[in-house]
């Protein structure tokens, strides 16, 4: 009974200590609640397959950028480790064996000729103008030759090494040349004076044609509208085209082909240097390949991990090398669907490691924008058509051999030119020569200050053109007053007879 009784009373002692007065027989509420059905849906919740799916993919959303960025950049070295050991130590093994039969030789010229400028609009970012910076050059030529003296004239075309774009590009700095030791030259109108021609794709037409140039520092006032208005006048140099065209001639272009398959000719250039194979590169391509294959292997796991069986994973890495004659070519599309910015990086490195040895051969009708929109560069027009258009221009003969000689040729046949105008012609293309110079248009002064000297010292010029010539003197070729000054005083002298 007092047994019991001191049960009871412990019981009671207890009821008021737990919380909310319970016995020690009651069920105590969960932590954090009163209600057990609250954590109890979130539990289950927590367990749900859906939840799990859930996490999956707001886990793989956040990561896929950073698992994109790895597993680019092992794509992009262990394919970049494995395209230079082909290229150095199986691709020269494969060129001397294709082009053992190639005994036979032929000269052909080239009739068609192009620079082709590769750009797609969807890889500039939105709002951005710099389309240059994200565009690609190359040359191509057409080539017509006959495998013997009666036999029929065959085309092929061939395109050299491709280069990164810019504002800058000029295209009369670059070398007469696709690759080293093969020839290229733009045709040559009347005068002999490079045409030179931009091909583009339609898509690149529209977008240049409907949007503003990136910048217009340095252009002429007032500044370009257009994107294809800058590019007309980023191309427009005619006293230095003029230097390259009259110290340049026309060269042939030397072929070799199989006599069993004459269509198929390749640059004699490209036949020889295929025989000067040496073993150290297979050495190369020991060292780059072996690395370069782990690092590729790696990088395809990382991109397929969890998605298929480690077994598919490697039949793709194997399956992959069967392309890697191509790889210069699919690489960059590949690493596109990884990550853009690895897939940009690639394809401007296996620019820059192809660039003296690239050389595409096809039939007519299938080089790069073989049939693009056509972009032609005629001296004389443009911005300088009312000055350098303005005089007929002939080759001398002989050919001059340096730049210099070339701009004294242009200033002896303009200087001719323009005293046999009439006055009225004179002073209207000096005063065109004068506001062009003001308008930041400059890049044929020089040609016509040698004209502008000798209607200054002419003492029976006309008070009109003389004035226009000594104001271009002064104020756009930029000669001294006191030496403008001394040509006046001579033509006002008095004779010595």
């Amino acid at each position: 009974m007092g047994v019991q009784c001191a049960d009871r009373s412990a019981r009671g002692y207890h009821a008021r200590l737990l919380p909310g007065g319970l016995g020690v027989n009651d069920q105590v509420p969960d932590a954090g609640g009163e209600d057990k059905a609250g954590p109890g849906w979130l539990r289950d919740l927590l367990k749900s397959s859906y939840f799990a799916r859930l996490t999956d993919s707001l886990g793989n959303w956040v990561l896929a950028p950073v698992i994109g960025l790895i597993a680019g950049a092992l794509l992009l070295f262990g394919g970049l480790f494995l395209g230079l050991a082909w290229q150095f130590g199986v691709q020269p093994i494969v060129d001397a064996h294709r082009y053992a039969p190639y005994t036979a030789s032929a000269q052909g010229r080239i009739v068609e000729s192009w620079a082709a400028i590769e750009f797609d609009p969807a890889e500039l970012p939105r709002d951005k103008l710099y389309w240059q910076a994200v565009s690609h050059v190359s040359r191509c030529v057409r080539v017509e030759y006959a495998t013997g003296p009666n036999a029929t004239l065959l085309q092929r075309g061939y395109c050299g090494m491709r280069l990164g774009f810019s504002a800058d590009f000029r295209l009369h700095d670059w070398s007469e040349v696709l690759q080293e030791g093969i020839p290229f030259t733009f045709a040559r109108d009347a005068s002999g004076f490079e045409v030179q021609e931009v091909r583009i794709d339609k898509r690149t037409l529209d977008w240049i044609s409907t949007h503003p140039p990136n910048d217009t520092f340095m252009l002429s006032k007032p500044a370009p509208e257009t994107a294809l208005a800058a590019l007309r006048e980023q191309f427009n140099w005619p006293v230095e085209i003029a230097a390259l065209s009259w110290t340049t001639a026309v060269p042939s272009f030397p072929l070799r082909h199989d006599p069993i398959h004459p269509e198929l000719a390749m640059p004699e250039r490209v036949v020889v240097d295929s025989s000067r194979w040496s073993p150290w590169g297979l050495l190369i391509a020991v060292i780059l390949g072996v690395p370069g294959f782990r690092i590729w292997r790696v990088g395809i796991g990382m991109f397929l991990e969890g998605k298929v069986p480690p077994r598919v994973i490697w039949i793709i890495t194997l399956g992959s090398m069967i392309g890697l004659p191509w790889w210069s070519h699919a690489m960059p599309t590949l690493l596109r669907h990884v990550n853009a910015n690895w897939a940009a990086i690639s394809q401007g490195m296996i620019d820059d490691v192809t660039r003296t040895t690239r050389v595409i051969a096809a039939a007519p009708g299938e080089l790069p924008l073989e049939h693009g929109e056509r972009l032609l560069w005629r001296m004389g027009e443009g911005e300088y058509a009312q000055t350098f258009g303005r005089i007929q221009f002939r080759q001398p003969t002989p050919m001059p051999r340096t730049p210099e000689a070339v701009l004294a040729a242009l200033r002896e046949q303009a200087t001719t030119q323009v005293r046999a105008m009439p006055a009225a012609e004179q002073a209207v293309l000096f005063r065109t020569l004068s506001e062009n110079a003001s308008n930041d248009r400059k890049r044929d002064l020089d040609v016509f200050t040698h004209a502008a000297e000798a209607i200054e010292r002419d003492a029976g010029g006309d008070a009109a053109a003389q004035a226009a010539a000594r104001h271009f003197l002064l104020f756009a070729a930029g000669y001294n007053v006191w030496d403008v000054d001394a040509m006046e005083a001579a033509r006002s002298a008095p004779s010595k007879d």
